[in-house]
C-alpha cells in the first residue's frame, strides 16, 4: 500500500521545515494467540522524499535531515500502520522537535 507521510521538522530556534514522503507499507502483524508467538513483518520503505523551508521552496537535504525522517518515521510505524489500516493514505503524524537550530540542521 502506498501512503504520503507528512510532518514538520521544528528546530530550536523556531524554524519550520515541511516533510512529505512517499512510502510503501508491507507486511502484516499477527497477534499472539495461545499456540503462536507475535508475527510483524511490517516494514515501511520511503520511496520519495520532499522537503520544504519556511519561504516554502523545495531543497535538497542533508543527511542529517534524511536520518531525522528516517528515524521519526521507524518511531511512528505503529500509529503510520493504524491509519493505513483505516484506509487513510495522506498521514499526518506529530511534528519533530529538534535539539539543533536550522543552520546546523542545513549541514
Amino acid at each position: 500500500m502506498e501512503v504520503t507521510i507528512h510532518f514538520d521538522i521544528v528546530s530550536n530556534d523556531g524554524a519550520t521545515i515541511n516533510i512529505e514522503a512517499v512510502a510503501i507499507l508491507s507486511g502484516k502483524y499477527i497477534p499472539a494467540d495461545f499456540n503462536h508467538d507475535v508475527e510483524d513483518d511490517r516494514e515501511i520503505a520511503i520511496d520519495q522524499m520532499t522537503f520544504t523551508d519556511n519561504d516554502g521552496d523545495e531543497f535538497e537535504p542533508s543527511s542529517k535531515l534524511i536520518e531525522i525522517v528516517d528515524e521519526h518515521i521507524d518511531d511512528k510505524d505503529r500509529d503510520i500502520y493504524k491509519d493505513a489500516e483505516k484506509g487513510i493514505d495522506e498521514i499526518y503524524i506529530d511534528d519533530f522537535k529538534s535539539d539543533h537550530d536550522y543552520e546546523t540542521l542545513m549541514q
